[in-house]
């Protein structure tokens, strides 16, 4: 026995010494980057899945999709390989194709014309409108969101919506962003917000960060608050989701993906992200700390695969674990000892996402395709992992030829014991909430969407899922949801409003069991929401 000990002992610390390696080269490494710091673009920014549709029919890298928020110049790099490979649209697409794409793209470039013109494409100096005379944005944006709910237990998490809760009647949510670059040196982004219901009025700073890139190095470091989102997933994640209030942590992530030195060159490229945060103080126990990285690997230009590792340490009558605990032994993958002594709480997750292009040349169903899987364990049998959560989709875009046309579909299951711990009582979670997918532990969950974009006009989605919580229960919670949701792009210009988006949604939540009791709720969710750009 001490033996086998002893040799996973010897096995952990040569897995830690391969990663701090890595970790090192991916994001210490020096490279030609001038200085160029930029904001986070925010998590539902619909620039996300753009890129992300370009990547899958093969206009644009794959390196950054399944993880987010990205800075403002790290998605321009995105938008620059799409530009580059777009003088190839005659030969690959028809016309009607062709239009489509032309009109997305130019979306993207009109988007981040600054920042495009930072890292040196000719294209955007040269688009219809003039540059900014600054880059400096008192306001950049206001969206007010305001609906009603009717709601038959009174109150309802708004599932990833950064912690916002529903109460019965009117709500309203009021956020207006602010930005600047200062220079080369760094660059400040604010979001303040005012979240209003019949029974209260709560301020809140939602996102608040300052990024900075230092001039020939491929890394940006953040501080502030903020929302993450790591994985593949559509309808929720393992690890981070932007479920629960935003966390105020140190983040750490490269902006291009980096290949190591030597014969490790020609193995394919790396990207990563790190963060360290400090939970509130009603966590039980209070005040503990969580920190999570994420590295990614890029084999081959249609394949992707991630690993993610969070620790929960510290907190209230908790040992603290010092730097050469981390080091010396599994603390990079999961704990050695397990059992009531464990001073931490270890959750990772494996993903892989294959990307199918041009799937129309065989099988005319659509243009392209993700497929894609995430798994997740927890230390539960000391350092052996526990494989206890997987989520499992597809993305198909232009389906049926149809430019614009998207379906996407998700399954996802979570062991009972997932997202619990026997040191850190309140779980994984923020104030409340599930930092990781919404739907928890002991629970599973399948999402069906149906997208209709077409840019610059209007877009128009239709998602149903099923989720089952509490399923060791005697009482299984059970939730049938649709959403139905319709945006209008610069709606408004007919009233001299330019620079609008306008969306109006309706959401039926259908539940038995509520709270694994025996009761049943009917929640009828109607919305509109506007997003003015200054």
């Amino acid at each position: 026995m001490s033996l086998r000990l002893s040799l996973m002992s010897l096995r952990a610390k040569r897995s830690n010494l391969f990663l701090f390696v890595i970790l090192f080269f991916t994001f210490l490494s020096p490279r030609i980057l001038e200085a160029s710091p930029s904001v986070d673009v925010p998590l539902r920014h619909w620039s996300y899945d753009a890129i992300e549709k370009l990547a899958i029919i093969g206009l644009c890298d794959i390196a950054d999709i399944g993880i987010r928020p990205v800075s403002r110049i790290k998605m321009a790099y995105s938008v620059k390989t799409a530009i580059d490979k777009a003088r190839d649209y005659d030969k690959e697409f028809d016309w009607s194709e062709q239009d489509y794409l032309e009109a997305l793209l130019n979306k993207l470039i009109g988007e981040f014309r600054i920042e495009l013109v930072a890292i040196g494409v000719e294209v955007a100096s040269t688009f219809d409108q003039p540059l900014p005379k600054n880059t400096l944005k008192l306001l950049n944006d206001v969206k007010f969101e305001k609906l009603y709910a009717k709601l038959d237990k009174d109150r309802l998490l708004f599932e990833n919506k950064d912690g916002w809760i529903l109460k019965d009647g009117f709500n309203a949510r009021v956020k207006a962003t602010a930005w600047a670059k200062l220079s080369n040196i760094c660059a400040v982004s604010v979001t303040p917000s005012i979240r209003y219901s019949n029974e209260d009025t709560d301020v809140n700073i939602e996102d608040a960060h300052v990024r900075l890139n230092p001039t020939g190095w491929n890394t940006e470091y953040a501080i502030g608050r903020s929302s993450m989102w790591w994985g593949p997933g559509f309808h929720g994640s393992v690890l981070m989701t932007d479920n629960a209030f935003p966390l105020d942590s140190l983040r750490i992530n490269n902006i291009w993906p980096f290949r190591l030195p030597w014969v490790f060159k020609k193995m394919g490229r790396w990207t990563g992200t790190w963060f360290i945060s400090k939970l509130e103080k009603k966590f039980n126990p209070s005040y503990a700390w969580v920190t999570g990285w994420k590295l990614d690997y890029i084999p081959a230009g249609f394949m992707k695969l991630g690993i993610g590792h969070i620790l929960q340490f510290g907190g209230k009558d908790v040992n603290m674990y010092g730097i050469h605990d981390f080091v010396g032994n599994s603390s990079l993958f999961f704990s050695s000892g397990g059992g009531t002594d464990e001073p931490e709480n270890h959750i990772m997750s494996w993903d892989a996402q294959l990307f199918l292009r041009r799937i129309d040349r065989f099988l005319p169903i659509a243009t392209g395709a993700k497929l894609y899987t995430e798994w997740g364990a927890e230390d539960e049998s000391k350092s052996i992992p526990v494989d206890l959560a997987s989520i499992t989709g597809a993305y198909f875009t232009d389906v049926f030829k149809i430019p614009g046309f998207d379906l996407k579909a998700e399954i996802a299951r979570f062991h009972k014991i997932f997202y619990t711990h026997f040191k850190y009582i309140s779980g994984y979670m923020h104030k409340g909430n599930f930092i990781g997918h919404h739907a928890g532990g002991d629970s599973e969950d399948m999402a069906l969407s149906a997208i209709f974009n077409f840019p610059d006009e209007y877009k128009f989605s239709a998602t149903f899922s099923h989720m089952r919580r509490g399923l060791t229960q005697a009482f299984i919670e059970t939730t049938n949801q649709i959403r139905l949701e319709f945006s209008l792009t610069n709606a408004l210009n007919m009233y001299n409003i330019k620079d609008a988006e306008v969306t109006l949604f309706y959401e039926l939540d259908d539940i038995t069991n509520f709270e694994n009791t025996g009761s049943t709720a009917n929640n009828h969710i109607i919305g509109a929401e506007m997003t003015r750009r200054f």
